[in-house]
């Protein structure tokens, strides 16, 4: 299968609601990984929704008083097999963020995926 990702996944691992278009019931969700291309982010779901879905997320970032609020377009969704808490995985491609909220979220993402690398390189030479 062909990567035809432009820009690298930070892998990160954020809290996160969902409610679909135009409701009021917030449903939890994770955040796994996010791109800088069109923000792509993949979610754990508790339930099955149908593709093209509008979903809002409100995305708790550490260190932010108040959740990231970003709207977009369920682009796949596949089912998780023995997970006890999620049932689906998704990729949502992202309609509206905020450009500060953006920019926060990806500093985020990068800072704790550069961590990771940064703890692999000591664990390789202590090996």
């Amino acid at each position: 299968m062909e990567d035809r990702r432009k820009f690298i996944r930070f892998s990160v691992r954020l809290g996160a609601r969902y409610s679909k278009e135009n409701q009021d019931k917030w449903n939890q969700c994770s955040i796994i990984n996010i791109s800088r291309e069109g923000m792509g982010v993949v979610v754990y779901l508790k339930e099955k929704l149908r593709l093209g879905s509008v979903l809002n997320l409100m995305i708790d970032v550490p260190g932010k008083k108040t959740p990231v609020f970003v709207s977009g377009t369920l682009t796949w969704i596949k089912d998780l097999k023995g997970d006890p808490e999620f049932s689906y995985k998704s990729g949502i491609q992202i309609i509206t963020i905020d450009s500060e909220d953006k920019w926060i979220l990806l500093d985020y993402s990068y800072e704790a995926w550069k961590g990771s690398k940064e703890e692999e390189k000591i664990y390789d030479t202590v090996k």
